[in-house]
């Protein structure tokens, strides 16, 4: 959504495999310190009221995204190497297979799966049981949760969990029990978290009762970027990494995708819906909701019956792999008619464009969605950012079915803060349920930039202003994506406990594994956006400002000092892409990212010539300065040859303000027969 075209979590079982005991210890206490991970609150109270650890216990992993609820509890015990499995017969199958594979790669070597019936007639032999589904799913959980002394999710919203561990009469217990389906994966999820995988070292289980539930009803990703669509590998490697934060919703409208805008009339070919049909399966497995989306607006008659008929022809074939929410989409058009028939039936209207899509998503309403039950609609209108109330906005909203959720971009189309009191008016206006189509960290616009800071400026409160979700539109880079999006999880399951820097952090602790030293240094150099004009890498910026305060005040014993720590950091973020290369297991991600990493390498060698020859003016050196100024004048050059952007904001205006000294330094000996041994110009 443009008005211009210039537009599994890798290795997610090695946090803070980097930092090592001591760096882990330091940033949980650090974590602790800033904002607890702890929270206490019932689903009818705010759940942003810290609580504390009582004495003696250690601090839980980071759980993502941040629950509403954590009580923690004297002790804990071993993961054992036999553990029983008990499901009920609606156990969710996607749960029952995550705890599996956690057990799996936890270094359980005999899972017995038993059902929930055999195991209340006897007792497994097992250490250590765990209990699969809520009260919907398998019957045995209740009695298991209250003998924890934990209460059920009964109550708590859609996708609602209670993950409570403990000892009953000296046997280990785990019980993983969803309000619904979604619920019990979600709790899975969480059990990935709390008991990650160390290698060969001994898993210990907290003994905790966590109760979550999500703040937001709608939270994920739509994929409606101009450019380049994504491959359907990125598309399954995403919707498994939705699945794993908790994001319940994909929409699927690449806009350079022609079935669905420019030949929105035209049924896909067979194998194009083979691949559609995986996408939803995979989407089910990881209860996701597929959203399918038309753009019909560049060419429909808004009155035909005929293209009502091709409208709903094309999301039958949906319909019949497994798709139950449809949208129609009239965002980036002309408010202008493509039939004369149209022109006849709603030019007399107070506002014809609104009345003409009004006409046309009413008509969809009530003779597909209303004739295909569990099916819902979702619309976007033409005016979707404009501020406050207009002449379309008004009829649109009088006239569109209040059934029909509408999307909303925020004041702006890329909206840098998102308020409360905005969505108020804006839900005011429309008076339809709202969900925010949120340009972040959408790139298409900046094609060569790397948006890969976290989600700010959203206020907490928005579900509590006509809000029912929020669907983040990702870049081009789907690998690159995850990285802002893990924030975007966070952010939309629990907003009132959202730390955007603290989620960043995870999110390249989770996605880097080892290699989060160098992908952080990576991503510092990649953080500004609309939403962050002054986003960037501070440990460089505060150098350059040292370093030039240094130079300009002439004092040389500083700006050695200040030059040294500058080359440093030069240097680090010059063997950035080749740490990055030896230690990420992300081929996919590297690929993507190639022309920024070479551009980092070829501004970081710029950086430490342009130090040195900066350092060696000041000393009066010109041979230094001349042979520094010829290694950066090469490296410049090729770092001018590749378009992408990194370190905006913070290297490029260094290279230039060092650029210019050296001009006017060149200036002043020219010519340079001091330099060169003859007269010679230089340009």
């Amino acid at each position: 959504m443009k008005r211009a075209m210039s537009k599994r979590i890798v290795a997610h079982r090695l946090i803070f495999c980097s930092l090592g005991v001591v760096g882990m210890a330091i940033l949980f206490i650090g974590s602790a310190a800033t904002q607890p991970w702890f929270h206490s609150a019932s689903a009818s109270q705010s759940a942003h009221h810290p609580t504390t650890s009582p004495p003696g216990k250690s601090h839980l992993p980071p759980i993502s995204p941040t629950p509403q609820s954590v009580q923690q509890r004297l002790g804990s015990f071993p993961l054992t190497p036999t553990v029983a499995l008990v499901k009920g017969k609606n156990t969710d199958p996607s749960a029952l297979r995550t705890v599996t594979q956690v057990l799996r790669e936890d270094g359980v070597k005999q899972i017995q799966k038993i059902s929930a019936q055999s195991a209340q007639k006897q007792s497994s032999h097992a250490p250590l049981t765990i209990w699969i589904g809520g009260p919907s799913e398998n019957a045995g959980s209740a009695a298991q949760l209250k003998s924890l002394n934990a209460e059920g999710p009964t109550g708590l919203p859609a996708g609602g969990y209670v993950l409570a561990t403990g000892r009953n009469h000296g046997r280990a217990e785990i019980v993983l029990s969803g309000v619904d389906q979604t619920g019990t994966f979600y709790a899975a999820q969480t059990l990935r978290q709390l008991i990650p995988a160390r290698g060969h070292s001994r898993v210990l289980v907290p003994v905790v009762v966590i109760r979550d539930w999500p703040s937001m009803q709608t939270r994920g990703v739509i994929e409606g970027f101009y450019g380049a669509p994504w491959s359907q590998q990125n598309r399954i490697s995403q919707l498994n990494f939705f699945g794993e934060n908790k994001m319940n919703t994909y929409v699927y409208s690449p806009k350079d995708d022609k079935y669905l805008r420019a030949k929105w009339y035209q049924p896909y070919p067979a194998d194009k819906l083979q691949q559609i049909h995986k996408l939803v399966s995979v989407a089910k497995q990881n209860h996701v909701n597929f959203v399918y989306a038309l753009s019909p607006g560049l060419s429909i008659c808004y009155s035909s019956s005929s293209d009502l008929q091709k409208l709903m022809a094309k999301d039958q074939e949906l319909y019949n792999l497994g798709v139950r929410t449809f949208a129609l989409f009239f965002d980036d058009i002309r408010k202008t008619f493509h039939c004369q028939q149209d022109q006849h039936k709603f030019g007399n209207d107070p506002n014809p464009p609104a009345a003409a899509q009004a006409y046309l998503i009413n008509q969809f309403y009530n003779k597909f969605i209303k004739t295909h039950p569990g099916t819902q609609l979702i619309t976007v209108p033409t005016d979707y950012y404009q501020a406050g109330h207009t002449a379309y906005r008004d009829r649109f909203a009088q006239l569109v079915n209040p059934n029909i959720l509408v999307y909303w971009t925020g004041v702006g189309v890329i909206a840098p803060t998102i308020t409360d009191a905005d969505a108020q008016k804006t839900y005011d206006i429309f008076q339809h349920k709202l969900l925010i189509w949120d340009n972040f960290p959408v790139n298409d616009y900046v094609p060569h930039q790397l948006l890969l800071g976290p989600l700010v400026g959203r206020d907490p409160g928005l579900s509590e202003h006509g809000v029912v979700g929020l669907t983040a539109n990702p870049m081009i880079e789907a690998e690159a994506s995850k990285i802002p999006l893990f924030t975007v999880a966070d952010y939309a399951w629990n907003p009132h406990a959202y730390k955007p820097e603290k989620s960043w952090q995870l999110s390249l602790q989770r996605f880097g594994g080892s290699a989060y030293v160098p992908l952080r240094n990576f991503a510092e150099n990649s953080l500004q956006s609309k939403l962050s004009p002054t986003s960037g890498d501070t440990v460089l910026k505060q150098q350059i400002s040292a370093f030039w305060q240094a130079y300009d005040a002439g004092d040389s014993i500083q700006l050695q000092a200040a030059a040294a720590k500058l080359l440093n950091r030069f240097a680090t973020l010059k063997h950035t892409p080749s740490e990055l290369q030896a230690k990420l297991n992300n081929k996919e991600f590297l690929t993507e990212i190639k022309p920024w990493l070479d551009k980092l390498t070829m501004e970081s060698e710029a950086g430490e010539a342009a130090v040195r020859m900066v350092t060696a003016q000041s000393e009066g050196n010109d041979q230094a300065a001349w042979r520094q100024r010829q290694i950066f004048d090469q490296y410049m050059q090729k770092a001018n040859a590749i378009p992408q952007v990194i370190g905006s904001g913070v290297i490029p205006p260094f290279l230039l303000k060092a650029q210019s000294e050296s001009d006017t330094w060149l200036q002043l000996r020219t010519p340079m027969t001091s330099i060169h041994g003859k007269h010679r110009t230089v340009r």
